[in-house]
């Protein structure tokens, strides 16, 4: 089972640095919406190698994105380097909020296999 979350971690990663990497059109939704999603896939990936059950690692999830994406609120990137402002972001968007609840979605189907399942039946 941790294998499967390896292997989510490992597509995160991937489809993150694509989106740095994309410079066609609609780049600021690909970069800002898409981005958020591999980011919460990340995020839920990590809770994946703990303990939790699912019911946990979830809203944990959930709770950890929100809450960075709140955080920007308070606080600003602006003179930071590219890295941190990368990771804490630059301003609240509540659509950022949406990505973030569906990386964790693409997350869970991704832990219980629901495409191939579903296919199988």
């Amino acid at each position: 089972m941790k294998r499967r979350f390896l292997w989510l971690a490992v597509t995160a990663l991937g489809v993150g640095l694509a989106c740095l990497a994309y410079a066609g059109p609609g780049r600021a939704f690909v970069r800002g919406h898409v981005g958020d999603v591999a980011a919460a896939m990340l995020v839920y990936a990590a809770f994946g190698f703990t303990r939790w059950p699912r019911r946990v690692r979830v809203p944990a999830a959930l709770a950890f994105t929100v809450a960075v994406e709140l955080g920007q609120t308070v606080w600003s990137s602006a003179g930071r380097s590219g890295a941190a402002a990368l990771v804490i972001g630059s301003v609240f968007d509540p659509w950022d909020v949406v990505a973030y609840g569906v990386g964790v979605l693409v997350g869970v189907a991704w832990e219980t296999g629901w495409p191939a399942r579903r296919a199988a039946r």
